[in-house]
């Protein structure tokens, strides 16, 4: 009996025990603590640059199931400081509820003597169609990146060609302890023997003088930078402009600087507020973006007839669909409450302020709004090659993705200073086609895209930057 009864206590004793032990584990493999940062692989970059872009800090507590996603995040936020080629974050356990984050990073190449060969175009299709070499940059680009491990930058350019151009510029984004704070100082000089005067029939019309630059331009910037959280910034840049002109550029457009002036000095200030949460800035699959800007041109402290006033906005929306299939939208927008002469007014067809579809044209006007939005699947992902042949660690193992697309973009241009001699302003403006795109190190982005527009023109473009 007695026999019996301690057999029946002791199972019962087993049973209190395996639910207390089970109990135990699902409560502490639950959770991990982050007890320490290892960063392995920083021979330039200071620790705390790296561990600045780190989501969470030092005994935080992270549910185990959203552990894969936090560090896929970290990666993300290192990639886009632009100091790495390859980044790696890692767990590794102490026990089952304490861990460390080592960070394996492989530094890029921070010294950029760079040969200049650039089109003063508003897009590289624009220059190929008549490939006047007249209307090309060439000089040398020098730039220390992440000068003394700090992520500063130290840039110099000498510039000759259609613009010829000297210009310096220090970035500083950490002034402070606490990494909240930012600083950075540019100048430069500009001239021209040759600008664009006008829009006429939705192209640019240019006057060039052999005997004498017909536009000479002196800048300099202060902006301040404020990123109080990890995503978020604001940038505050105050800008002198000192602008000269030769008269012929008036008299072809008494609107191209302010009331028929051929000197001007004014004072711009801008403000910017964004928050980024792309897991690759350069060309995005997922995450999101948003940016307000407020433009203001002219103070009333110099040149007073310089006064106009806008604001664009931009979001971006990046999601994965299913295995592979990506899809991607943005809408930007701008509205003019007192708008620029035609030397400050920027309107649609710019670098990647276009509908595709019509790279060969320029749209002016005060306000306007594109919409853009793509499906792509990820042909080639993740892909590394190396090459064995190049010493040079930096450079021999090249990252590789392409992603074929499908695109739609729509805009409209309102207008009323030019809407006469420019048709496509005050119309909607749409087109669509395919794509391929490559990217690869050091923010490397080539696109090639067929597209076809509204007025049923078609034709093959390249673009250096991503689509949205």
């Amino acid at each position: 009996m007695y026999s019996q009864v301690s057999k029946v206590a002791l199972s019962l004793i087993f049973i209190i025990q395996s639910c207390c032990f089970c109990f135990s584990q699902d409560s502490t493999n639950s959770f991990v603590v982050v007890k320490e940062f290892r960063v392995i692989g920083n021979k330039t970059t200071k620790e705390a640059i790296v561990i600045r872009e780190v989501p969470f800090n030092i005994n935080d507590t992270i549910p185990i199931d959203e552990l894969n996603q936090v560090l896929k995040r970290t990666e993300s936020n290192l990639f886009n400081t632009s100091l790495f080629n390859f980044i790696t974050v890692e767990p590794v356990y102490f026990d089952d509820q304490n861990i460390s984050i080592y960070i394996t990073v492989e530094e890029r190449w921070y010294w950029w003597p760079i040969p200049i060969f650039e089109v003063e175009e508003t897009n590289f299709n624009t220059w190929w169609e008549n490939k006047d070499f007249d209307r090309v940059n060439y000089g040398l680009f020098l730039s220390k990146e992440n000068f003394r491990g700090r992520k500063e930058r130290a840039m110099l350019l000498l510039q000759g060609g259609f613009t010829e151009k000297v210009g310096v510029k220090y970035i500083v984004p950490y002034i402070n302890k606490k990494k909240t704070n930012g600083l950075s100082l540019m100048f430069s000089y500009v001239r021209n023997r040759e600008i664009p005067y006008a829009t006429i029939n939705n192209l640019r019309a240019f006057y060039r003088s052999d005997n004498d630059y017909i536009r000479k331009e002196v800048s300099s910037v202060v902006g301040y930078e404020l990123r109080p959280k990890l995503y978020m910034k604001h940038n505050f840049n105050l800008e002198y402009k000192n602008v000269t002109l030769a008269d012929s550029v008036i008299l072809r457009n008494p609107d191209f600087l302010s009331s028929g002036n051929t000197k001007s000095e004014f004072l711009n200030l801008n403000y910017k507020v964004k928050r980024d949460k792309r897991d690759n800035k350069n060309y995005p699959i997922k995450g999101s973006y948003y940016d307000l800007t407020i433009h203001k041109n002219g103070l009333g402290l110099l040149d007073k007839e310089v006064n106009s006033l806008y604001f664009t906005t931009h979001l971006k929306k990046f999601w994965e669909l299913a295995n592979r299939f990506y899809m991607a939208s943005s809408l930007k927008a701008k509205y003019a409450v007192k708008d620029a002469p035609y030397y400050l007014r920027r309107g649609l067809g710019f670098s990647n302020d276009l509908v595709r579809g019509y790279e060969l044209y320029v749209i002016d006007g005060e306000h306007f709004g594109v919409f853009k939005t793509q499906l792509r699947y990820g042909l080639v992902e993740g892909k590394t090659f190396h090459f064995k042949t190049l010493k040079a660690d930096k450079f021999n193992k090249i990252p590789l993705n392409v992603y074929l697309g499908a695109y739609f973009d729509a805009g409209y241009v309102d207008s009323k200073a030019n809407n006469l001699i420019n048709p496509l302003e005050n119309e909607l403006l749409y087109g669509g086609g395919l794509s391929i795109d490559f990217v690869t190190y050091y923010d490397m982005v080539l696109r090639t895209e067929f597209s076809i527009n509204r007025l049923n023109e078609s034709g093959l473009f390249l673009h250096f930057i991503a689509p949205i």
